[in-house]
Order: C-alpha cells, then sequence, then structure tokens
C-alpha cells in the first residue's frame, strides 16, 4: 500500500487540525483536502463566459447612455391602470 510521510510539522499540525475539526481521521481529511483542492485547480468553463458578458457589458453601456431608464419606459408603455397604450 502507497504511503504519505509528511515530514513537515507545520503541515503535520494542519491535517490534525483539519481531522478534528471534521470528525474524520487524518487520512481522509487530506484526501478530501486535496480531491477538493485539485477540483478548483481545473479550468471553469463558465469563466470565459463571464469574462465575455462583462466585455459585453462594457461595449454596450455606451450605447445606452443616453437611453432612458426603465420606469420611464414602462411609463411610455402602459398606461395608469397598467395597460397597455
Amino acid at each position: 500500500m502507497p504511503s504519505l510521510n509528511i515530514k513537515n510539522e507545520e503541515t503535520h499540525r494542519l491535517a490534525v487540525d483539519l481531522a478534528r475539526l471534521t470528525g474524520e481521521n487524518v487520512t481522509t481529511a487530506v484526501t478530501v483536502a486535496i480531491r477538493e483542492r485539485l477540483e478548483r485547480q481545473k479550468p471553469n468553463p463558465k469563466a470565459g463566459l463571464a469574462d465575455w458578458i462583462n466585455e459585453l457589458t462594457k461595449r454596450t453601456a455606451i450605447l445606452m447612455a443616453d437611453s432612458p431608464d426603465s420606469t420611464h419606459i414602462f411609463d411610455d408603455l402602459y398606461d395608469e391602470m397598467g395597460l397597455p397604450k
């Protein structure tokens, strides 16, 4: 069976502290922590989408600068009873 020998005192203390807090044994605590960190390191396919939306928002905000706000748009579309004009 493979083994991991942690020779760094701080790392060992952190692993023990994590195990104590989670109620797991040290091996499980370390396994879960490494698995979670590996998952966070994987590229997020949605990150590119968020960047694209932010860039689009910056570009289109300039075009919308002179437009009325949403309350005025609704005032033009609906009467005081909430019915379409």
